[in-house]
């Protein structure tokens, strides 16, 4: 259900409101359907309620030039508003085609005659369009109107003259009165105009890959909070350009602020007391032996394949007390296959800061090739703590240490030539589930 934001406005501030005009458009209940289905796939309730509005202008925009210029035609489907990954950041309606010329709705404000327009829909070119067409949403009335347009090479005039800044929100703010608010106008020019008359910008140059890399690494890394924030309240303005000139990029973040669902927590806890969760056992987890059993035939061989890892990882300084136990997972797709071990033991005993640590390593399933490439990721709830790769895996094991407190996750991301694989968080909790 999509609920509209609570408002603090009394009575007098509807006074402010712009009634609608003769381009009154009455919005059909598959309008009203359709906008909601749209809208439960934004991540964020605030911008989730402005992408519900804009997909009911642009409906009701349609609906109107049906209704007065059935001659033209008119391709929306396309829009970027019912493109969910693109509506996550930008809740306008970009690349409408009628005719030779792209459309770009958006939102009137009804409040005042300041309109906060993301500035990527005349900034970059793969959003910029030949008209900019306000509409006024009334949707407790089902009614929708045209409030102005503008062309764009009406903003780049008036831009060069008052030169607007850039708000914090990706946005500019643009006054109603540099908009047409006679829509018979739109309706001459989108009939008669050549649209070779209004120059859209050039594509502008590629972005260098360290730029979108380094915008990468930060996503990464900020990627739990990508569920809570906008990214305008997370990246600077020039990172925000990078992202929305990248549709790989906006996907990603899309991904990334997509609820997820509360994940299963593999209790390492219970290894200490050699118990197995039952997350991890219906993962594929499988304990690892003490070294009394380890004798037996049966397990001998999986001993001593970690003991090539234990001793490959005291060569380069890292011991494994008598107290530690782990366990192991056997990582597979169709284009690969490796073996991950998960150790852990208590770092300090005392009640007042209880610690301790994971151990991650990789080694190879018997009798199988290990891939050519690895990289290991380790993050907590908030960061990055660890990412190493390892071009040839013949030249070395690839492991990663971390230490925490009693009540911390942590989360294990592998790639594997091309294969990702994503590990529920590990975390250590002494009474099982």
């Amino acid at each position: 259900m999509i609920h509209q934001p609570t408002s603090n406005l009394d009575f007098n501030d509807y006074l402010d409101w712009h009634s609608l005009n003769e381009t009154r458009t009455e919005l059909l209940p598959e309008h009203l359907k359709r906008a909601v289905r749209l809208a439960e796939s934004i991540h964020l309730s605030q911008q989730r309620w402005q992408v519900y509005l804009c997909a009911l202008a642009t409906l009701g925009f349609e609906q109107w030039l049906k209704e007065r210029a059935p001659e033209l035609q008119i391709h929306s489907d396309s829009a970027s508003i019912w493109q969910p990954a693109t509506a996550n950041l930008l809740a306008v309606a970009c690349n409408i085609q009628v005719g030779a010329f792209k459309i770009c709705v958006i939102t009137a404000s009804v409040l005042t005659d300041q309109h906060s327009i993301p500035h990527a829909v005349f900034d970059i070119p793969d959003f910029a369009a030949h008209f900019y067409v306000l509409m006024q949403v009334e949707e407790s009335e089902q009614q929708v109107a045209i409030s102005g347009f503008i062309n764009y090479e009406q903003y780049r005039s008036y831009q060069q003259t008052v030169r607007l800044q850039i708000e914090q929100d990706w946005t500019y703010t643009l006054p109603q009165s540099w908009f047409n608010s006679d829509s018979n106008a739109l309706l001459l020019n989108l009939r008669c105009l050549n649209p070779d008359a209004i120059q859209l910008p050039a594509n502008i140059p590629s972005i260098e890959t360290n730029t979108v890399t380094a915008l990468k690494q930060k996503l990464a890394i900020i990627k739990p909070q990508l569920q809570n924030q906008y990214p305008w309240e997370l990246l600077t303005i020039n990172e925000g350009i990078t992202l929305l000139s990248n549709p790989d990029l906006i996907n990603w973040v899309y991904k990334a602020a997509t609820p997820s669902l509360v994940q299963p927590l593999i209790n390492v806890g219970l290894w200490l007391n050699n118990e197995i969760d039952r997350v991890a056992q219906e993962l594929g987890w499988m304990l690892m032996p003490l070294p009394a059993l380890s004798q037996l035939r049966s397990l001998r061989s999986l001993q001593e394949n970690f003991d090539q890892i234990r001793a490959s990882l005291e060569q380069q300084g890292v011991y494994i007390p008598p107290s530690a136990r782990g366990a192991y997972c056997d990582l597979d797709s169709e284009q690969t296959s490796l073996r991950m071990y998960a150790i852990t033991w208590e770092v300090t005993e005392t009640p007042d800061n209880p610690e301790w640590t994971l151990l991650i390593a990789l080694g190879s399933q018997p009798q199988v090739q290990m891939p050519n490439t690895l990289t290991l990721e380790v993050r907590d709830e908030t960061k990055q703590l660890f990412e190493q790769s390892l071009l040839d895996t013949s030249q070395g094991i690839l492991y990663a240490q971390v230490i925490g407190n009693w009540n911390e996750r942590f989360w294990v991301t592998i790639t594997a030539d091309n294969t990702v694989f994503e590990i529920p968080p590990f975390g250590l909790e002494l009474k099982g589930t």
